[in-house]
């Protein structure tokens, strides 16, 4: 399954019987103008990348942060319920050190052994919040700005994480590990840096925009009494007037900064969302066929969204595809040689 994440269209849906490289190689090659891929960590779909890779160089491959983020947590969750059974052997075994006194039998021996097991449990606790600030501290790496407000990039993500995965030790975080650590995990900044580039802003106004975006998205740096605070207001007031006095035109150039930011992506939860819909779907019916699939495609593609930034658009709209018809019914009635005349009549006129 293929998504268009800026139009939400669903591109590719088959139904294989190996999800192997040479099967996703052969997918990804339909797309001969795709530049920039996001996708999980399936061994199958990553060897089909890099299949398509040798013979197309250009194309990028990103790590979804998403999954990323989604093991962190489960590990970090994992350390809190050590930190919570430790816990709960101490209390228990307090319960039983203090039965024994208000019955008055001896607990020699046993109260070393109490204090032995809060020991342990005071030390669990201790190693899972550091723990949870070092996962903190990985999850700002994964993000477009850091927490100060400034744009990230990929030397200073990599190095955050050079520091901070030794103090993420354990068997439940070495998935983790390993994920952070592939190249394809800060594509997205790469990405983002590319995207940047091409707006053909001069350098310096370019810089004042994506501080300034930094600071829209980090309003807690904006609040508050303190100096740090207010001198971040001040830079705020003046770097905002002077670019009004420079390039009138500026709210345009803040705004493709915006967009080449979105357009970074990092997650291909798109892919989960339609898959979401596909099993419910599914659900419904005792067998799903390839037909039924392409039918519930064609569908998704041509239903307007309801809300959001989309909001009364088609995915086949968005991504400039020219359809007779936004109605799926009205297509399928038409045959495939109404269907390709009218198509073609259609790019001849535009």
């Amino acid at each position: 399954m293929m998504v268009e994440p800026d139009s939400f269209c669903w591109l590719s849906g088959r139904l294989v019987e190996h999800r192997d490289g040479v099967t996703w190689a052969e997918e990804i090659r339909g797309y001969p103008k795709l530049e920039y891929l996001v996708s999980d960590a399936g061994t199958g779909l990553a060897k089909g990348v890099r299949l398509v890779q040798e013979d197309r160089p250009s194309l990028q491959h990103g790590l979804d942060v998403f999954h990323t983020v989604y093991e962190g947590n489960k590990a970090l969750r994992t350390e809190y319920g050590g930190a919570a059974r430790a816990l709960e052997a101490a209390e228990r075994g307090q319960a039983a050190l203090d039965r024994l006194g208000r019955q008055g039998q001896s607990r020699a021996g046993k109260a070393t052994y109490v204090q032995s097991l809060w020991r342990e449990a005071e030390r669990q606790l201790d190693r899972a919040a550091a723990a949870e600030q070092a996962w903190k501290e990985c999850r700002a790496a994964l993000e477009l700005f850091r927490p100060d407000g400034t744009l990230n990039d990929r030397r200073q993500a990599e190095a955050t994480l050079a520091s901070v995965l030794p103090r993420l030790p354990g068997w439940h975080w070495s998935k983790v590990r390993r994920l952070l650590q592939r190249p394809e995990t800060f594509a997205f900044l790469d990405r983002m840096h590319e995207q940047l580039r091409r707006l053909n802003i001069p350098d310096d106004e370019l810089a004042v925009l994506v501080r300034l975006e930094g600071l829209r998205r980090h309003p807690q740096l904006l609040q508050g009494e303190t100096t740090q605070a207010a001198a971040l207001r001040g830079v705020v007031l003046v770097r905002s007037v002077q670019l009004a006095k420079t390039d009138p035109d500026w709210p345009t150039k803040a705004r493709q900064v915006c967009q080449a930011l979105r357009r970074s992506w990092r997650a291909s939860s798109l892919v989960e969302g339609i898959n979401s819909v596909a099993r419910m779907q599914q659900a419904r019916h005792r067998k799903m066929t390839q037909g039924l699939l392409d039918l519930k495609r064609l569908y998704w593609n041509l239903r307007p969204f309801r809300t959001g930034h989309r909001r009364g658009k088609t995915p086949y709209g968005m991504l400039g595809v020219q359809v007779p018809s936004t109605k799926w019914w009205d297509l399928l009635k038409l045959t495939p040689e109404q269907l390709r005349h009218q198509l073609s009549a259609h790019e001849d006129t535009t």
